[in-house]
């Protein structure tokens, strides 16, 4: 059975969508501005080339920086992760808050015209150049327009000559020499006003009233979401002067990070980008104007059905680039433990019965480089944002007065040390795509970015000083006793508005609060699990480097070691029959899994105690379920690995079950039911493959409202026993000690009492298949009356076949290509259209090619027909050479990715005994692809497209 541990189409978690705007502290995002104190006398400081002074922190040596005598600076770090590709982030330091009221739209605009016409290449041929060399458009061709900068993104497949000119030479081209022909900024405004409409959800319009209610006066919040009016007007000639004003090299800065010659990289770059110069006059960045300390809190409600009921308690401050100063580091550092000690308070009180909220954190945040904000959001249940405030301004005043435990800060510190210390064992294995990303920032903010090594060295060497006295006073000093703004999300209108809230706060004020208790120390209750199990079998795949092992009990344990992430291990424990052992009619199990394996904890220890025991780990505790088996999978370390292995055999005996789980699902459904109607990609998405199987609640959510009746005795009904007794299979993929790793395995999964061992899963009683009678389905969503999504699927077949299912797959990115090709580049009718093919080998005969798009209802008959005529399109005739390899190529660029990702191998190697076919699935899988010719494309559109399509449509609910 073929497992990658990730459904294909899916929406992100229900908590997640409940809490979208609740902000948890990350204690070691601190290391990128807190660098290390222990510099020798002869390490250059700062970053001379790009200007950026410092008398203490030296930059990572292993970057190199420059800048060019035009100003535009950059930065090149070779990497081998991964391995044959270089990752390219093309920053211009500009975004929506530069728009005068009169441009609104003009950066978001001016970025997708960078992808329309230049003087070297012509409009519509840069997204076809860039798919022969193998990128694909969205996952390795992309760009982001944020509030205070525009960044383009290439992820090159491979750095030989050919591929690395090409991408200097999109980038300089979109550097200076856009064209802006009226023509095509005409063709070009029917997707920003599809983009518009799609991104125009309850929780951006909650966002940016906040952000302007926080900085009133500043244009930062009205830059949030696009004024489509705007768009509709805006003119050529007005991009084109943005453009000029603000795409100037001074303000830009090249990235290149990957698997390449640093010397040759930098010649190419200097030769291609010396030349450039800006036109005109140049533009200021933007600076808001911010209130005035000592002015009152501003007090500002936000109403909309569809939002999560979110209360904000912040400090803001002006924000500035970054010191550079190992004080300053201190400083950011105190700060992100007190948030951090904060945010585990809050969310141990989401735990009890009566607790009116969901969720929350605090943050130490930097609000678009204009602002920043110290403070605390927490998720209220639905209709009780007067509760949840006073906790809110209680919990503030209980750490003004009386700070942290020692237990707190020594719980927040164990974690930090831990991340640092694994990032210098890990630092070669490092994501190019993290480093280049990182990079970016640090020029954004004016920032020296350090190494590893030097961020454990400061922090070892102020670790002592990181007391309670240290944290509690600098949160005092951050907090300065109260807020300057306080906002409440709410569904319906508060009677009396601001007033309301303003009392909810005078009364709360009254409420003495007490200091909080010292928590004890817990040791950790599942270490030992009898006799190790007994190993009774020992064999090698020797061409894919998998060694698999048996135990007398049946666990199958398979390895295999790489070199690509040092210091990690990805792991993965599949356990019994997974969803095909679900109930087909009771809908929501499958959603309802992860959430109550986040927060449940284990019979001895429940989550809040067990984040306790585990601090200063790099663990987890994680479970979902897919096709054929649940899944507990996630990173672990060589020094954690035992610890793991014991979460794992606890996860499969001591999942605890708790009553009061069920008490913490019920107030969050309500309102991850309303964040997800209120968004028409999320009902599709989450309904999709169940409208196609006939409302088979194993495959999707095909009714939202359905979610609240999913109870934790149905889970634990359709769940425990697999737990308790399914068949097991364990992979391990990453750096670790083969024979040391056996034998941890066999002191805990292996020494549980026996089980079946894992092989083939019987076919389920009654197996999915899709709908009989295609028909149209009629879903609705709660958001704006422009807003949509149409989905046409052609019922194909499992997965079994590899040439067949290859060739499928290669059939819908073709069509995906050409959907993008009418639907968003000739009509203008959406900015997302998309084709894929689902298959899977647990139920057979199931399969489905699918296209959807994000439309407004009025378009949806035009965009059906589209889909409907390149189906038949493909089936009437060969499709071209051309299109046919530029599918190909991003495809098989991602087979020679996985070949050096941990986890593109980890669903292999975990099956490689209980499914041997899909071995050869891997052998064979670039050697199939690359022999599917125009004809196989057209004789499966023919078998696959030519009959009925069921259609969904998701359309605004009727108010």
């Amino acid at each position: 059975m073929r497992r990658t541990f990730a459904t294909p189409i899916r929406a992100v978690s229900c908590l997640a969508l409940a809490t979208t705007l609740a902000l948890a502290a990350a204690p070691a995002a601190f290391a990128q501005d807190a660098p290390a104190a222990a510099a020798t006398a002869d390490t250059a400081r700062g970053v001379p080339a790009w200007g950026i002074a410092s008398t203490d922190i030296p930059a990572d040596p292993d970057v190199t920086f420059g800048r060019l005598a035009n100003g535009m600076r950059y930065a090149l770090m070779r990497n081998g992760n991964p391995a044959g590709e270089a990752t390219i982030r093309f920053n211009i330091e500009v975004g929506n808050r530069e728009e005068t009221d009169a441009e609104n739209g003009a950066a978001h605009f001016v970025e997708h015209m960078a992808f329309n016409g230049s003087t070297g290449i012509p409009e519509g041929t840069l997204v076809p150049m860039l798919e022969r060399l193998g990128l694909a458009f969205g996952a390795d061709t992309n760009a982001t327009t944020s509030i205070d900068y525009t960044t383009y993104k290439l992820q090159l497949p491979r750095t030989d000559d050919k591929t690395v000119d090409a991408a200097l030479m999109v980038m300089r081209e979109m550097a200076g020499n856009l064209i802006f022909d009226p023509a095509a900024v005409d063709r070009e405004r029917g997707i920003l006003m599809s983009e518009a409409q799609v991104r125009n959800v309850p929780q951006r319009r909650q966002a940016a009233d906040f952000i302007g209610a926080a900085l009133p006066g500043a244009r930062v919040g009205a830059r949030i979401n696009a004024d489509v009016e705007r768009i509709k007007n805006i003119t050529a000639a007005d991009l084109k002067a943005f453009y000029q004003g603000y795409y100037r090299p001074e303000r830009a800065t090249l990235v290149v990070v990957g698997d390449f010659d640093v010397a040759a990289m930098r010649a190419k770059i200097e030769e291609t980008f010396a030349d450039w110069q800006g036109t005109g006059q140049a533009r200021a960045i933007y600076a808001a104007p911010l209130p005035a300390a000592d002015a009152p809190p501003a007090i500002d409600s936000f109403v909309d059905p569809a939002v999560p009921e979110v209360i904000q308690l912040q400090r803001v401050s002006a924000w500035k680039p970054s010191e550079n100063s190992l004080a300053a580091g201190r400083d950011e550092l105190l700060r992100a433990v007190a948030a951090a000690a904060l945010s585990n308070r809050i969310n141990a009180l989401t735990r009890a019965a009566d607790a009116p909220i969901i969720g929350g954190g605090a943050g130490d945040q930097v609000l678009f480089r204009t602002a920043r904000a110290f403070g605390l959001a927490v998720v209220a249940k639905d209709g009780q944002w007067r509760d949840a405030l006073a906790l809110a301004e209680r919990e503030m005043r209980r750490a003004q007065q009386f700070g942290f435990t020692a237990a707190e800060i020594d719980e927040t510190k164990a974690n930090i040390a831990t991340a640092l210390q694994n990032a210098v064992g890990q630092a070669s294995g490092r994501s190019s795509i993290a480093l280049a990303e990182q990079l970016v920032a640090a020029s954004l903010e004016n920032s020296v970015r350090t190494a590893p090594a030097f961020d454990l060295a400061y922090y070892t060497a102020i670790a002592p000083s990181v007391t309670p006295e240290a944290v509690n006073e600098a949160f005092r000093k951050a907090w300065a006793g109260a807020p300057s703004v306080i906002h409440v999300s709410t569904k319906t209108p508060i009677e009396g508005d601001t007033g309301a809230i303003a009392a909810v706060l005078k009364n709360s004020a009254a409420v003495a609060v007490t200091a909080p208790a010292e928590a004890a120390a817990v040791k950790f209750a599942y270490d030992d699990w009898g006799t190790p199990g007994k190993v009774v079998s020992d064999t090698t795949i020797a061409d894919l480097g998998i060694r698999t092992v048996r135990f007398a009990n049946g666990l199958q344990l398979n390895l295999k070691k790489t070199d690509f992430e040092p210091g990690k291990i990805a792991f993965a424990l599949a356990i019994g029959e997974g969803l095909s052992a679900f109930p087909a009619d009771r809908p929501g199990l499958r959603d309802m899994l992860p959430f109550v394996a986040g927060v449940d904890g284990l019979k001895a220890h429940d989550a809040d105690e067990l984040r306790r025991v585990l601090a200063g780990k790099a663990v987890g505790l994680g479970l979902g379920a897919g096709d054929d088996a649940l899944v507990a999978n996630g990173q672990t370390t060589p020094g954690d690995l035992d610890l793991q292995l014991d979460l794992l055999a606890a996860r499969l005996t001591a999942t605890a079950w708790r009553p009061e789980t069920q008490t913490q699902w019920a107030g969050v459904v309500p309102v991850a039911t309303q964040n997800l109607r209120a968004d028409a990609s999320q009902v599709l998405n989450l309904a999709m493959a169940s409208v196609f199987a006939g409302g088979d609640a194993r495959l999707g959510l095909a009714d939202i409202g359905a979610l609240g009746g999913a109870t934790l005795d149905d889970l634990r009904s359709a769940v425990a026993p697999q737990l308790e007794s399914g068949a097991l299979a364990l992979g391990l993929v990453g750096d670790f000690d083969a024979d040391a790793a056996i034998k941890a395995v066999g002191a805990s999964l292996g020494a549980l009492p026996a089980r079946k061992a894992r092989g083939d899963i019987a076919v389920p009683a009654v197996p999915p298949a899709f709908v009989a009678e295609p028909a149209l389905r009629t879903l609705t969503h709660t958001g704006a009356a422009d807003q949509g999504a149409v989905a046409l699927g052609w019922a194909t077949t499992d997965g079994n076949d590899l040439r067949d299912d290859l060739t499928r797959d290669l059939l819908a990115e073709v069509m995906g290509l050409r959907l993008n090709e009418v639907l968003r580049e000739e009509l203008g009718t959406t900015y997302s259209p998309v084709a894929m093919s689902y298959s899977q080998q647990t139920y057979p005969g199931f399969g489905y090619l699918t296209a959807f798009a994000t439309v407004p209802p009025e378009a949806m008959d035009a965009a059906a027909k589209v889909m409907r005529d390149i189906a038949a399109e493909l089936a009437a005739k060969p499709v071209a050479a051309d299109l046919l390899e530029r599918a190909r190529n991003p495809v098989r660029a991602r087979f020679d990715r996985a070949e050096t990702q941990n986890t593109s191998w980890l669903g292999l190697v975990t099956d490689a005994q209980s499914d041997p076919a899909g071995l050869d699935r891997r052998r064979q899988r670039k050697g199939l692809l690359d022999a599917v010719t125009p004809a196989d494309i057209q004789a499966a559109a023919t078998r696959y497209l030519t009959g009925k399509a069921v259609e969904i449509r998701v359309v605004p609910q009727a108010k």
